[in-house]
């Protein structure tokens, strides 16, 4: 049994899958972005975390990989991914049901070919500049509310299910990364922090959410099929 098919058989629809870009520096327009992202990454979690993500999508089927890259938001297939060094995490606090894949597809599906937004990768480092790593404070090179990165196309659909269901008084899920770790933020980090804006996401807070409440486990690798 090849790579593909051990994924298809651990995989489920509404997992997480993040990547890392493997770029090379004659490649500008994707090395500096993807290093760019990798720095930040690394100065919010620290050297020790996994900081090496720099793109997240969200499985719904083998050829309905939801993936926000530039230009546009688009499906892609699993073996494409897979292709890649990839990680694997799935929501550890509750089981999807067929309902909730069924609102997340949806917000998935009315994402597909809108633009990706290269200006919100500016604002990221701007905010690294300024100390701002959870609560969105600049704008100034985003273009439009309709464009998304990845990660925060990602958390969109997550964030549209949880709140459809408390619309309906269902409190199953909690808003992602809400509530930070102590054993891993300073008692200084802690006091400030409000509360992770959606614009803020990174595919390292997918890596990394024992920094917060554990919300996502790990469930394969690229490392696990060498």
């Amino acid at each position: 049994m090849g790579k593909l098919e051990k994924v298809k058989e651990l995989i489920r629809p509404g997992d997480v899958i993040n990547t890392i870009g493997e770029d090379v520096w004659y490649k500008p327009w994707t090395w500096i972005p993807n290093k760019g992202i990798q720095l930040y990454q690394r100065w919010l979690f620290g050297r020790n975390s996994s900081y090496k993500d720099t793109h997240t999508t969200m499985y719904f089927g083998d050829d309905k990989v939801f993936s926000t890259t530039y230009p546009k938001a688009k499906w892609e297939t699993l073996e494409h991914r897979v292709d890649m060094k990839f990680t694997v995490y799935r929501y550890a606090f509750s089981e999807y049901t067929d309902e909730h894949i069924d609102i997340m597809y949806n917000v998935a599906k009315d994402l597909i070919g809108l633009d990706y937004d290269v200006g919100d990768l500016f604002d990221f480092m701007i905010c690294k500049v300024l100390g701002y790593d959870s609560v969105r404070k600049v704008r100034l090179f985003e273009m439009s509310r309709k464009k998304f990165v990845c990660s925060t196309s990602v958390r969109t659909i997550q964030e549209k299910l949880r709140k459809s269901l408390e619309e309906k008084g269902d409190l199953t899920f909690k808003r992602l990364f809400n509530t930070l770790n102590p054993d891993k933020w300073s008692r200084r980090k802690i006091e400030k922090f409000e509360r992770t804006d959606v614009e803020m996401t990174t595919p390292a807070h997918y890596a990394n959410s024992l920094w917060f409440e554990g919300e996502f486990k790990r469930v394969c690798g690229w490392q696990d099929f060498e």
